[in-house]
C-alpha cells in the first residue's frame, strides 16, 4: 500500500540523516571557547584578571575589550602562554609551554609561532631559528640528545636545502630535498687529520645510523593548543 512505502521510505531518509549527522560529528572537531570571544567582554582597558567556563585563564592587559598588551594565558588542558597579545592574538614575543613539557620561545604572529623561535624537547632536543606558519621553515639548527647537530636550511618542518652535519668529529656538507638526503660529502674528518682510526668506516657506520633519525620530530602536530583556548 501507499502508506506503508511512504513509511518506509522516510525510514530510509531518516536512517541515511542519521549517519551523515554522525559522520560529520565524527570528523568535525568540538568547537571550543575562541579568544575572538573576549570582544563581548565589558572590560575596559588596563590590567584584568578572566576566568573562561572551559577552565581557561587570562591576566593580563586588554584593550577595547580584547587582550592588548602583556599578559599570561592558561589553558585548561595544562599549556600556559606567557608573552605580548594583539587584537586577542598570540603576536609579539613570548614562551609557551605545552602540558608535556616541551616549551617554544620566540616571535609569534596572529596566534602562530613566526619569526625566529628556540623549541626545546622535554627529553632534551631542540630546534632554533625561523618559523613560518608554525612550522620550522628557513635557517635553523636542530640539537639530537646524541650531540649531533644539523644546521642549514628547512622547509616546512622539514630539512630542505644546504646545510652542515656534525657529530662532534666530523663535519659533513648536506643537501636534503624535502627531509631526504640527496647529496652528502665529508667536510672536514678530525681523525683523519690526526692519522687515528679508520675514518672511512666509522664515517659511514655513523651516517647509517643518522639516517634513522631525521630531524622531523612530535612539535610539527603541536599547534599551541588553539582549539583549547
Amino acid at each position: 500500500p501507499f502508506f506503508l512505502r511512504s513509511s518506509a521510505l522516510g525510514c530510509l531518509r531518516f536512517g541515511r540523516r542519521e549517519q551523515e549527522r554522525k559522520r560529520d560529528k565524527h570528523l568535525t572537531r568540538p568547537r571550543a571557547e575562541s579568544m575572538s570571544k573576549a570582544s563581548t567582554l565589558p572590560y575596559p582597558d588596563g590590567f584584568y584578571v578572566h576566568s573562561y567556563p572551559s577552565g581557561s585563564r587570562y591576566e593580563g592587559q586588554w584593550k577595547g575589550g580584547r587582550k592588548h598588551g602583556q599578559g599570561t594565558y592558561t589553558y585548561a588542558g595544562g599549556g600556559k602562554y606567557v608573552g605580548e597579545f594583539v587584537d586577542d592574538k598570540r603576536h609579539g614575543t613570548g614562551q609557551y609551554t605545552y602540558p608535556d613539557g616541551d616549551t617554544y620561545e620566540g616571535e609569534f604572529r596572529f596566534g602562530r609561532r613566526e619569526g625566529f623561535g628556540k623549541y626545546t624537547y622535554s627529553k632534551g632536543e631542540c630546534y632554533e631559528g625561523q618559523w613560518l606558519g608554525d612550522r620550522m621553515h628557513g635557517r635553523g639548527k636542530y640539537t639530537y640528545s646524541s650531540g649531533k647537530v644539523y644546521d642549514g636550511m628547512w622547509a616546512e618542518d622539514r630539512p630542505h636545502g644546504e646545510g652542515h652535519l656534525t657529530d662532534g668529529v666530523n663535519v659533513y656538507d648536506m643537501k636534503y630535498e624535502n627531509g631526504s638526503v640527496t647529496m652528502q660529502q665529508l667536510a672536514k674528518d678530525k681523525n683523519k687529520e690526526a692519522g687515528v682510526g679508520n675514518w672511512a668506516s666509522e664515517t659511514m657506520s655513523w651516517w647509517q645510523a643518522t639516517l634513522s633519525c631525521q630531524p622531523i620530530g612530535p612539535c610539527m602536530d603541536k599547534r599551541v593548543d588553539s582549539s583549547k583556548r
